[in-house]
């Protein structure tokens, strides 16, 4: 049982920063953009959140290459 609290409580930590990263976004850009919040704004923080991920996944990258390299 305490497997299961431990995974619940791991996905929901994902799943809070997923929510943050695709709706910090969309939110901003709906201030800036004004009117209704609609499925385009969603849109525009899915691929901000992308962009922000694969960045992430670059750096870490070329930081673990330089590491192992031993550079």
């Amino acid at each position: 049982m305490k497997r299961f609290w431990l995974v619940v409580r791991g996905i929901g930590s994902l799943l809070a920063v997923l929510i943050m990263l695709i709706g910090g976004p969309a939110l901003l850009a709906w201030l800036i953009g004004g009117g209704p919040f609609d499925w385009r704004y969603l849109l525009i923080g899915l691929g901000v959140a992308v962009l922000l991920i694969l960045a992430g996944g670059l750096i870490l990258g070329w930081a673990l290459g330089k590491r192992l390299k031993g550079d």
